[in-house]
């Protein structure tokens, strides 16, 4: 009787066993498919349906892990898993995963791999020292394939965060060469092949990822980047850019933004006239390009910068107020106020070209807008010569003096007469015929400060502000007078060494 039992037990013992397997066998299956499906929906880049898909995944392999870590499936398992949460961008989970795919794992390679996956996830972490460390014991093994590709990959922008751009571009290169890297990855490459000034190659690279970008969508990350590169290799890029407007069929949203690309090239490389050409090119398309705005800024720029004469100025306003108009917000906000100094600067110079002596002034306040807030230092120097024309014996002949030494090296057009250093030397000497008690000589050379002095500066101020009122009503209704008392005007950081050449030449400001 007890025989005929235990052999009764061994009977069902075996056939829940081998029920066991195969629902094991089935849930693997299971999970196998969904994985499959859900790779294919990422290359049909159906992204919605591949999360599911993975979600399904861990849903299923976990179960197997960690209900029956001894079974035949749980290291098949854990690799799916792992997988999966890679997939799905579960870093944490898949870090995990990864370490547990390691311990159940039966062969050397098997864990050679869980080591590379757990890199990978480290990567994503920010973990680049582990990660460095994880990728390169993977790498050792017979890893090959996607799998050695990715981690070769993930390796290089480990070391780039780590500050090692050679190693990082030679294992982002030889990833490209066994899959098609993403755009990320390729603007990770082209990055670090310029820290290592291979500008070739990451010229080559950008010209690349820009082909890529059908509708001309590129990140604020990859517009640095081509920002970089047009700086620090123009020659490089610019050529590249050519070759890549020539081709046909190009979206027009594209063709814009390789525009204004090829127009900041060529900007750096001082080959001006053809960058306007371009620009104006990308700036023609108007607001049905989000690239038009900041062509028509920048184009607005170059003009302001190598503007010799007035009307240069006034010129760049159509294309900075449409700049301004943009729904790219920096640019909104860069174009805003250079169209309105535009705008007021056209004023000023219609005002002294209209009414000569009797409105100097406004050559005066013209030259202040061009040179702090236009950057036309060879405006700004010729206006302040054209006010010691004008007003040759004016409260203000110091301020405008030291205005146009300020901007000596920017010679302005014919329109004034400007000799370089001879004219320079002519300025010094009448600056130094000055009374000594000129609050603005006194101002400029640094000497006696006293209360009286610093009085008689701000008093001054006051009046050439009184001076450009009674010259603005003549031309903007909407102008109302300030008493002389109520202006709290700040006074110039300037000194004798400013004057005589001692100090920094203006810096060239940013673009």
């Amino acid at each position: 009787m007890k025989a005929a039992l235990r052999e009764a037990a061994l009977v069902v013992a075996g056939l829940v066993a081998a029920s066991t397997g195969c629902v094991y066998f089935n849930a693997m299956y299971d999970a196998g498919q969904a994985y499959e499906a859900g790779e294919e929906a990422l290359r049909e880049d159906q992204q919605g349906v591949a999360r599911q898909q993975f979600d399904s995944v861990i849903a299923k392999t976990g179960r197997i892990v960690s209900k029956h870590p001894n079974s035949k499936y749980a290291d098949d398992a854990a690799f799916l898993k792992v997988r999966s949460e890679l997939h799905n961008r579960l870093w944490g989970a898949a870090f995990t995963s990864a370490e547990y795919a390691r311990q159940l794992s039966k062969r050397s390679r098997d864990s050679a791999l869980a080591s590379g996956l757990q890199g990978i996830a480290a990567v994503q972490l920010g973990q680049d020292a582990l990660a460095d460390s994880l990728l390169t014991a993977a790498l050792a093994a017979d890893i090959e394939g996607d799998d050695r590709a990715d981690i070769l990959f993930h390796r290089g922008l480990a070391r780039s965060r780590l500050g090692r751009p050679a190693e990082a571009a030679a294992d982002l290169e030889s990833a490209s060469e066994q899959i098609d890297l993403t755009r990320d990855a390729r603007l990770e490459l082209a990055r670090a092949l310029i820290q290592v000034e291979d500008y070739e190659r990451s010229a080559d690279v950008t010209i690349d990822l820009l082909r890529s970008e059908e509708f001309g969508q590129i990140s604020a990350a990859g517009i640095a980047h081509v920002d970089s590169l047009a700086r620090l290799a123009p020659d490089e890029l610019e050529p590249r850019l050519a070759k890549l407007l020539d081709e046909a069929d190009m979206n027009p949203a594209k063709r814009s933004l390789i525009q204004l690309l090829r127009g900041r090239a060529l900007d750096h490389l001082e080959s001006y006239d053809a960058a306007l050409a371009v620009l104006d090119s990308a700036a023609s398309a108007g607001m049905t390009s989000r690239w038009a705005p900041q062509a028509s800024l920048l184009a607005s720029r170059i003009r302001l910068r190598n503007a010799t004469k007035p009307e240069q100025i006034t010129e760049s306003i159509p294309g900075l107020e449409q700049a301004a108009r943009g729904s790219d917000v920096p640019t909104r906000e860069a174009a805003a106020p250079l169209a309105a100094a535009a705008s007021q600067f056209a004023s000023y110079t219609q005002a002294w070209r209209d009414r000569g002596a009797s409105a100097a002034e406004a050559a005066l306040r013209g030259a202040e807008l061009a040179g702090a807030e236009l950057g036309s230092f060879a405006v700004a120097r010729g206006l302040y010569l054209k006010y010691l024309e004008l007003a040759p014996e004016s409260p203000w002949t110091a301020k405008a003096i030291y205005g146009a030494l300020v901007f000596s090296g920017y010679r302005p057009g014919t329109w004034v007469r400007d000799e370089g250093d001879a004219t320079d030397a002519l300025l010094i000497g009448r600056l130094e015929a000055l009374p000594a008690a000129d609050p603005y000589r006194q101002a400029i050379t640094g000497s006696t400060r006293d209360s009286w002095a610093d009085s008689a500066y701000v008093l001054a101020e006051a009046d050439l502000e009184q001076r450009i009122t009674e010259i603005r009503m003549l031309f903007d209704t909407a102008v109302v007078r300030v008493r002389r008392d109520s202006l709290v005007l700040p006074q110039p950081a300037v000194s004798a060494d400013s004057v005589t050449g001692n100090s920094p030449a203006a810096a060239e400001p940013e673009f």
